[in-house]
């Protein structure tokens, strides 16, 4: 039976910022428009029924909520102390809960740091660089970029005083006209620990990325954030990206998204509580995640069964036959799903970042060898 460990509402369907590579509102899908702007209370309710529910019936041992958007500080805090209260009195005895949330950062003052201390709520705030590259990309209507909001919400946690609990970190939209080292060195100059990279999900095979003056300008970005963060060995400082490309090249199985191809344990409920497979398949087309199912009316495990749902279960086995004979299968695991699509074909071809997964991968690989074979010496 699939296991179903993540769980991201969809705490809003509107954002404050324009962002230019945002799967929500600036590609293909618009299933936004009919979306109502806030998930209404009834659907916070049935959602958390029907989760609790599953978790109930498959005796999940753990959950993760996580509030995503949009922006999900546009519900307000009246929404999250409802949402919160509400997921707490109905998951099941033995399943332990845990609270997340993906922000701009805009609105998070020092009162909405202290709701989300007081209800044990993660923060992971939007962060693409210094200014001068974040503020190129992440930008209001009025195009005035976030970036001064987004360090000052950042702050604003670091002085907290759960922030070891509060911080989930940064994460940060690879854009390969900068250079990764400049970025990596921008969040340690702002004390940051835990940060994450993710290779644009706008890209696939029928929209591949072009104009770059390099054949692997995506991993020659990750490759300098890596030797920086490697050569500065600090034990507390952790790249999400980098943790799970190490561990897997160990042999270690590792639960994520964009590497080691395992099925995805994750479920999206989006504002009226429609439910849907890993959100960025948006990119894909026009009500590409669209199943048909609600929390109000239908159990989450319906969902395992509908095609579009399959092809997120399918892990290695759906991968194409390239990836399948590739010595770095196993390590790579075809890379994220919505980057391998092509109109004509689906998902039966390798990532449209396969050259770069492949370089970087082999790099990192090489740096391990290395440390080894000098520490042996």
């Amino acid at each position: 039976m699939y296991a179903a460990s993540t769980f991201i509402l969809k705490a809003t369907s509107t954002c404050n910022l324009r962002c230019d590579y945002c799967y929500m509102f600036e590609l293909a899908d618009r299933s936004f428009e009919h979306q109502p702007p806030v998930m209404g209370s009834d659907v916070v309710d049935s959602t958390a029924r029907a989760i609790a529910g599953y978790c109930a019936k498959f005796r999940q041992p753990k959950a993760l909520i996580v509030f995503h958007g949009g922006e999900p500080t546009l519900a307000g805090q009246g929404w999250f102390r409802h949402a919160v209260k509400t997921f707490r009195s109905q998951m099941p005895p033995g399943c332990t809960t845990s609270f997340a949330m993906q922000t701009n950062g805009v609105l998070l003052d020092d009162a909405w740091v202290d709701l989300c201390a007081e209800l044990g709520l993660s923060v992971s705030v939007s962060l693409d660089g210094p200014p001068s590259v974040h503020d190129s990309q992440r930008v209001n209507a009025a195009g005035a970029g976030s970036h001064h909001d987004a360090v000052a919400a950042i702050e604003r946690i670091q002085r907290h005083a759960g922030m070891e609990h509060l911080f989930g970190g940064v994460l940060c939209v690879v854009n390969p006209n900068e250079d990764g080292r400049t970025i990596y060195r921008h969040f340690r100059s702002l004390g940051i620990t835990n940060m994450d990279f993710l290779l644009p999900v706008e890209a696939n095979w029928d929209h591949p990325p072009s104009g770059f003056a390099s054949p692997t300008p995506f991993a020659d970005y990750l490759i300098s954030i890596f030797d920086e963060w490697w050569s500065e060995n600090h034990p507390k400082v952790r790249i999400a990206y980098f943790d799970s490309l190490l561990r897997l090249l160990v042999g270690s199985r590792v639960h994520s998204d964009s590497l080691g191809g395992d099925p995805l344990t994750m479920i999206v409920v989006d504002c009226n509580g429609s439910i849907e497979p890993v959100d960025s398949l948006r990119s894909c087309g026009n009500g590409f995640t669209q199943l048909g199912l609600n929390t109000q009316h239908d159990p989450i495990e319906r969902a395992f069964q509908h095609p579009t749902f399959q092809l997120a279960l399918t892990g290695q086995e759906g991968l194409c036959q390239t990836c399948r004979e590739c010595e770095l299968r196993d390590v790579c695991g075809g890379g994220y799903l919505p980057s391998r699509f092509r109109q004509s074909n689906g998902f039966d071809n390798p990532s449209v970042y396969c050259t770069d997964l492949m370089k970087l991968i082999h790099h990192v690989a090489g740096a391990c060898t290395h440390q080894l074979t000098g520490s042996s010496q």
